[in-house]
């Protein structure tokens, strides 16, 4: 029984790879855990109340943070939203004691005309060996903490993408490193191949890529991509797909960008080649079956 998620959303999330959480967490949560972050950047010498301080387009804080702010954010709305997808009991946590890290996007690409990226696309997990039903991420989980606005910054996903990356590992029982699998996605898939050719390769304007890219396009399989910009308000969670490439943007609008990423690793490989009920599949495990037939 779905407690957060509509039946159009899962089924949205199938096909598409990810769906919006509205309110996930309050608002004022939200924006008073960004005060936190603002604090740790205040050590860097970047100042909230001092825009002449945000000279580097993007600071990396690659550390957790937990303070009663944070706590807050774990909110049971969350975590049933979540398990909505992944399956009742299936996560190995509920919640979380460390938020991060955190990408705070200033003005990264801002003064050059916003266009599709060529480089940057991934789907996550560097630290583990990739199946087709690995269980160390079940979701990925983009949380937010400002609002995101169009060219702001918002993270672009490739939606349909996940079908693409599940028939690819399926087809490799044997498992594939996290770079080497996505260097052969890019290299060999042909949407994917012009997604991420060379300037010289491909010399389109950036309204040319935009319009291009941002169409639904069906590969030879039958899957249709195109690439979308999300984008949030504070508290908004956006729940990914696993297998879902996305790459970061620019921020043309210059209002700092506060967002980070969860994991939802899982307790047990995902059921995908297992004779189980239909009944007993979750939503991720069932898009990967429906992608590879």
């Amino acid at each position: 029984m779905l407690k957060v998620l509509s039946r159009d959303d899962v089924e949205s999330f199938m096909e598409r790879g990810f769906v919006r959480v509205e309110s996930a967490y309050d608002p004022k949560d939200a924006l008073a855990a960004q005060k936190v972050v603002w604090r740790h950047l205040e050590e860097r010498g970047v100042f909230e109340r001092d825009p002449s301080s945000w000279q580097t387009p993007m600071i990396r804080l690659n550390e957790g943070y937990d303070s009663p702010e944070f706590e807050r954010c774990n909110t049971e709305r969350l975590a049933d939203a979540m398990e909505d997808l992944v399956g009742r009991d299936r996560l190995r946590q509920r919640s979380t004691h460390a938020w991060g890290w955190w990408p705070v996007n200033f003005f990264f690409g801002g003064d050059a005309p916003w266009d599709i990226p060529r480089v940057g696309w991934h789907w996550d997990g560097q630290h583990f060996r990739h199946y087709v039903d690995s269980p160390e991420q079940g979701l990925l989980v983009l949380c937010v903490f400002s609002e995101i606005a169009p060219r702001g910054g918002g993270t672009l996903v490739v939606e349909g993408s996940h079908r693409v990356v599940a028939k690819f590992l399926a087809q490799h029982p044997e498992g594939m490193e996290h770079k080497a699998a996505i260097a052969e996605v890019t290299s060999t898939h042909p949407w994917f191949q012009s997604l991420t050719a060379s300037a010289e390769d491909e010399p389109l304007a950036p309204d040319e890529r935009i319009a291009r890219f941002m169409q639904p396009s069906v590969d030879p399989e039958g899957v249709t991509l195109r690439v979308v910009e999300t984008t949030a308000n504070p508290g908004d969670v956006i729940l990914c797909h696993p297998f879902l490439f996305h790459a970061t943007s620019q921020n043309t609008r210059h209002v700092p960008r506060f967002m980070c990423n969860r994991t939802a690793e899982l307790k047990q490989r995902m059921q995908i080649h297992q004779p189980v009920d239909p009944a007993q599949l979750s939503p991720v495990e069932m898009s990967i079956r429906r992608a590879i037939g």
